[in-house]
């Protein structure tokens, strides 16, 4: 028999999770800290101190763990819940961006106060925390940002245009901080969940027995505890992926890549070229999957000048 391949701990690493007071934000945390890890669980102020919840949940389980209840879009949060970390551990290794907001509502009903709380705790907040957390990541040779995006932001929902802005513009802050992050010894990577959470059941697309609560098969094999271990694998100091995007659900893994088709080019483009050939554009059987933006102009120079 092969020698066993041991088991990925987290032993000696602090891991702030934000929105961790519930669904996939707290099953982030159990995992991560019966492997190991010292938890900081970040939720909202709540009555029923949702974040106390877990911490003391985690310890009752032997972990070691704090809750810092704090809302992520006031001014100066982000900082302040990264040295509470600092402070009581001495150090930062692991972010995940995990607290979400969705406030489904037709465009035309859209209001730019709820299109800005939707932007500012899904992508702002997202930016700020990871923002805080960056000088000592880099200081240090080693980190690992986990960020939350969405089906919904990288294919659109109806009903969702907020929320879809906000988990689309994480996408662009992922791939974009990923190259920042090459020779840091910090890697940035995304993951797109579905999982059936108190904020799933608001969804427009949800199913009645979702919106209702009760639940139905497909919802109970949605459990966010399916979602945690791709997380966990992706802020492992063995993992060294970066500017990756996954999705989990369910048990199942998959990665999300934004493709670039073939098309064509005519040195003589008109708008009725462009009608003529517009099927050329959309033919996927030969695509580029682009890691940065650059390398679109790399190719296409190629291709125009030879």
């Amino acid at each position: 028999m092969g020698e066993r391949v041991s088991d990925l701990r987290f032993d000696g690493r602090v891991a702030v999770i934000t929105g961790a007071g519930g669904g996939v934000g707290r099953a982030h945390a159990l995992l991560l800290a019966s492997r190991g890890a010292v938890v900081v669980v970040n939720d909202l102020p709540s009555s029923d101190d949702a974040a106390g919840r877990v911490a003391d949940e985690i310890e009752v389980a032997g972990g070691r763990a704090v809750a810092h209840p704090a809302d992520l879009t006031a001014k100066g949060a982000p900082s302040a819940l990264i040295d509470e970390a600092l402070t009581r551990f001495g150090q930062v290794d692991i972010v995940i961006n995990n607290a979400g907001l969705l406030q489904a509502a037709d465009f035309g009903e859209m209001t730019m106060e709820t299109f800005d709380r939707v932007i500012a705790v899904n992508l702002r907040a997202t930016y700020a925390v990871a923002l805080a957390a960056w000088p000592h990541l880099v200081e240090q040779g080693y980190g690992r940002i986990l960020c939350t995006t969405s089906n919904s932001g990288l294919l659109g929902t109806a009903g969702s245009t907020a929320y879809a802005t906000a988990k689309a513009g994480v996408w662009g802050l992922v791939r974009s901080l990923a190259l920042e992050a090459r020779h840091t010894g910090v890697t940035v990577n995304a993951i797109a969940p579905i999982a059936f959470t108190a904020m799933s059941m608001t969804s427009r697309i949800a199913p009645p027995a979702w919106r209702s609560g009760e639940g139905d098969e497909w919802s109970r094999q949605l459990d966010p505890a399916w979602v945690s271990p791709v997380a966990a694998w992706l802020v492992h100091e063995e993992c060294e992926l970066n500017g990756q995007v996954w999705s989990a659900a369910g048990g199942r893994v998959a990665r999300f890549f934004m493709g670039l088709t073939d098309g064509f080019a005519d040195g003589g483009l008109t708008p009725e070229v462009v009608r003529d050939r517009a099927a050329e554009v959309f033919h996927d059987g030969a695509y580029e999957d682009l890691p940065r933006a650059a390398d679109e102009g790399r190719l296409l120079r190629r291709r125009l000048l030879g």
